[in-house]
């Protein structure tokens, strides 16, 4: 282990990831409804699995980080042990205790659905930054929403490589 880990500290501190770790192949994952549909596809980005083992020691700090200093009880979504069904149960609680109070409610419902998919870059960094990952960490994750390339195969075929101009990769 005494390699990776001299690799995972210069790619670190330098702020700099090796231009493999950048490269996805991007599997669709079928996931209901016609099969001749794209949108009924779940894209899934397989990528360098040294890369996957840093990437998960870094989120690991980083959700310590949040969950100290951003993340409320009301977040649901992307926390371990709360869902949208527990958001949902929770919400269901509120409305009801003010209706029996005998206020209204009224709901709006918005979907986030593709929000990792279209995240432009530049605004994800300016986030980070706002609460408070900065340093050698934020010019790393910059470095590798930088220059990113993907291909989708598809029954082992596959496409040319492409530039990813926003969008987070998932899986």
């Amino acid at each position: 282990m005494r390699p990776l880990t001299l690799i995972f500290q210069k790619s670190v501190s330098e702020g700099i990831l090796p231009s493999d770790w950048k490269k996805a192949n991007i599997t669709p994952i079928y996931k209901r409804g016609s099969r001749n549909e794209a949108g009924n596809y779940r894209p899934v980005s397989l990528t360098s699995v040294v890369y996957k083992m840093l990437k998960s020691i870094i989120r690991d700090q980083i959700l310590d980080h949040l969950n100290q200093s951003v993340i409320t009880t009301g977040q649901h979504g992307f926390v371990q042990g709360r869902s949208c069904l527990t958001n949902l149960l929770e919400v269901l609680e509120h409305w009801t205790s003010s209706m029996d109070h005998g206020y209204g409610v009224d709901v709006i419902y918005l979907d986030y659905r593709k929000a990792f998919d279209t995240v432009p870059h530049q605004r994800l960094l300016t986030k980070l930054r706002m609460v408070g990952i900065t340093g050698d960490l934020l010019l790393w994750i910059r470095d590798f929403l930088h220059k990113r390339m993907m291909r989708v195969i598809v029954n082992g075929e596959c496409s040319t490589w492409s530039h990813v101009w926003s969008g987070i990769p998932q899986g």
